[in-house]
This record gives structure tokens, C-alpha cells and sequence, in this order.
């Protein structure tokens, strides 16, 4: 057998390799975004309370919910990675 034999082989080996972890990290962003998407009504009731309830002013409720908001990211990133 010739060297350029076994081309057609490694290519095929290398094309199946990438075809199967595509769909995993497929998988693994969705259910990232997934996560995201949940917890956006909580995010949002946290500002509003914190106005609510807290007598802050809108700029410590933002601070407050970009926090919460990081918090998740980094959950979302975990789920992904």
C-alpha cells in the first residue's frame, strides 16, 4: 500500500473525531443559554425589589443586579465549559 492510501482514511478519522464533539458543545451552549434565559424574570425581580424594599436609588439597584446577573454568567460558563 501506498502512503497516499491511507490519506483517504486519515481524513475520514479526523472528519468523524469533529463531527462527534460538535454536537456535545452544541449541547453544552444551549443548555448555557438555557440557564441565562431562566433566570431573567429573577434578575429582574431582584431590581425591583431592591427599589422596592430597600429605599436604594436606581444606580445601587443596577450594581446589584449586574452582580446577580455576573453570578449566573459564570454558572452558565461552568454548564458550558
Amino acid at each position: 500500500m501506498s502512503p497516499n492510501s491511507f490519506l483517504p482514511l486519515v481524513i475520514g478519522s479526523v472528519i468523524l473525531a469533529v463531527c462527534s464533539v460538535l454536537p456535545a458543545q452544541a449541547t453544552d451552549r444551549q443548555d448555557s443559554r438555557e440557564l441565562r434565559q431562566e433566570v431573567r424574570p429573577e434578575v429582574r425581580d431582584v431590581k425591583q425589589d431592591c427599589r422596592e424594599n430597600d429605599q436604594k436609588d436606581n444606580y445601587e439597584c443596577r450594581q446589584d443586579k449586574r452582580e446577580v446577573k455576573q453570578d449566573i454568567r459564570e454558572k452558565a460558563r461552568d454548564v458550558k465549559h
